[in-house]
C-alpha cells in the first residue's frame, strides 16, 4: 500500500504570489493616497468632517430610514 506524497506546482505559486503582490502594491498606493488626503485637509486647518450619513449604515438602512421625495 503506496500513498502519493502532496506535491506543489512551483509555477502555479509563483504566479499567485506575483498577483498578491500586485494587489497589495495597488492597495498599499490607494491607502497613501488616502492618507496624502487626509494629510492635505490636516495641513488646510481640517480637524474635523461632518458627514450627512453614517458610514457605518448600509445603503439599505439608509434607504429605508430617509423620506423620498413624491
Amino acid at each position: 500500500m503506496s500513498t502519493k506524497m502532496p506535491t506543489v506546482v512551483v509555477e502555479e505559486n509563483i504566479k499567485k504570489l506575483r498577483m498578491n503582490i500586485e494587489q497589495m502594491t495597488q492597495e498599499i498606493f490607494r491607502l497613501q493616497g488616502v492618507l496624502q488626503t487626509f494629510e492635505g485637509f490636516k495641513k488646510g486647518g481640517l480637524t474635523e468632517i461632518n458627514l450627512p450619513n453614517d458610514p457605518t449604515q448600509n445603503v439599505e438602512e439608509l434607504e429605508s430610514i430617509q423620506e423620498k421625495p413624491e
